[in-house]
Order: structure tokens, then C-alpha cells, then sequence
């Protein structure tokens, strides 16, 4: 969280005079420009394969140790399919292409990262394997994964609201 003490910086002139004006923006009180604190998208699959859905545990905060779907944050000039694709082979070393996935639905999600609350858009897409896949996991963020049936799901297990709001959209 920022303090009372801490000063912004403005990211055009470098000025220290940049103040919180609304919601989301933030104001250069030297040179008037607005930053906007806008939304960012992540993606996140759910991958089914013989009835049961893959869930990861996190190794790394926040909610280390909770359960999460694949997936992570969209980079610049990525579509949602290709940043999913992406994190998929970087987190399980699975290769899928994007015509592989089925859109499913988003939701609004908070991620507080080092005491930064960061907003974001979840999009959750749908991934129905037919073999089950030899999974090597990316250590530095994933500590485990488990193949659970729908049946047994607590989603209080779950790290983040938009993934319990997703498997509940999903599972209904």
C-alpha cells in the first residue's frame, strides 16, 4: 500500500508533483499529464482430461501454496489465446495452439502483489484433452498440480475470486 509519505513520480517529466485525481488516474500537477492505472488481462485455462480438471499450486505469493488454473498476465501485443499458449509451455511445458482453446467468460479479479493492488479482467478458456499430458513444471511458479474431480472441489482452496467464479460458472 502506499503511504502518506511516498512520492509519485510523473512518468513524462519526472516531476514529483503527480496526485491521485479519481478513481484510477493520477495527475502530473507540473506538466498536467494523466496517468491511467488501467485493468490488465490475464488468461487462464481449464483443462479437462478424463472428467477432471487440472489445478496448480502456487509457489510463489500471492496465495502461495492455494490452488490456481493455468495461466498468467497478457504481454504487450499478445492476444488472450496467444499469452495463454505462452504461459501454458512456460508453467507445464504443454503446447497447445490457439485454436485449441474455447473461450469461455471473464471475470474482474484483484491481485495484491507486494502490497500493490493491481486490478485485472481474467479470461477463462476451456481446453479438453484427449491424452493425458507428461506435465514438467516451471519450479519458481508452480510447487505442484493435481488432477481433482469436479465432485470433490473446494474452492476455498482456490487462490483468487475470479478462478472460484470461473469453476463455478463452469462446473453449474
Amino acid at each position: 500500500m502506499k503511504k502518506a509519505t511516498d512520492t509519485l513520480y510523473c512518468v513524462k517529466c519526472g516531476s514529483d508533483s503527480l496526485v491521485k485525481d479519481g478513481e484510477k488516474a493520477y495527475r502530473c500537477g507540473h506538466c498536467g499529464f494523466t496517468y491511467f492505472h488501467n485493468a490488465a488481462a490475464a488468461s487462464g485455462a481449464i483443462i479437462v482430461f478424463n472428467g477432471k480438471i487440472l489445478l496448480l499450486e502456487r509457489a510463489l505469493e500471492p496465495s502461495k501454496g492455494k490452488l490456481d488454473i493455468p495461466g498468467g498476465f497478457v504481454d504487450y501485443h499478445e492476444s488472450n489465446e496467444q499469452a495463454l499458449s505462452r504461459e501454458l509451455y512456460e508453467e507445464l511445458q504443454l503446447s497447445v495452439s490457439d485454436s485449441d482453446l474455447s473461450y469461455l467468460f471473464s471475470y474482474p479479479n484483484e491481485y495484491l502483489y507486494k502490497d500493490v493492488r493491481y486490478y485485472t479482467v481474467d479470461s477463462f478458456f476451456e481446453l479438453i484433452l484427449k491424452a493425458e499430458p507428461t506435465l514438467i513444471l516451471q519450479q519458481s511458479e508452480v510447487s505442484n498440480f493435481y488432477w481433482v474431480d469436479p465432485k470433490t472441489l473446494n474452492l476455498d482452496d482456490l487462490a483468487f475470486d475470479s478462478c472460484k467464479r470461473a469453476l463455478t460458472s463452469y462446473l453449474g
